[in-house]
């Protein structure tokens, strides 16, 4: 059994590079390129490249920015172009474009309850002398006799 971890980059590459991102590495590491204050109230959402380049240099980073603070984004564009560039190792980004968005990071948060194990799989499991192995019996337990589906597949 593989982890999904090492195919990563070949699972997401297809959708990266349609919102011209060569790797999610930009998106992922947003915060370490433009610091913690910055990253809060933005996200990069594409970059758009020239036609005659595509992909090499002189892209345009699209950043959404929460509504209000556009301006301020606006006055830190060369910096932030600098840091992204360093960050990729070459010129990639010469142009930053700013778009202001009211519906910036709305999510809905919603408190995950781990379903409880009954007690016939407690019992069952409690001859395993691996802890970890006892664990994820025990979840693998409480998942099953769960009344509602917690997997996205059982949508």
């Amino acid at each position: 059994m593989q982890r999904l971890d090492k195919h990563f980059r070949n699972l997401t590459a297809p959708v990266f590079k349609k919102h011209g991102f060569a790797q999610g590495d930009v998106l992922a590491s947003w915060p370490q390129i433009v610091g913690e204050q910055v990253a809060k109230v933005s996200r990069p959402e594409k970059i758009r490249w020239p036609r005659e380049t595509e992909g090499k240099s002189g892209g345009t980073l699209h950043i959404k920015v929460q509504a209000g603070r556009g301006l301020e984004v606006e006055y830190l564009a060369s910096g932030i172009i600098e840091r992204v560039n360093g960050f990729l190792g070459y010129g990639a980004v010469i142009a930053l474009k700013v778009l202001q968005a009211h519906d910036f990071r709305k999510t809905i948060k919603t408190k995950f309850t781990p379903p409880i194990a009954p007690p016939d799989v407690l019992a069952q499991v409690a001859v395993v002398a691996d802890p970890d192995l006892a664990a994820a019996l025990t979840r693998l337990g409480a998942g099953i006799s769960a009344q509602t589906p917690r997997s996205p597949q059982a949508k």
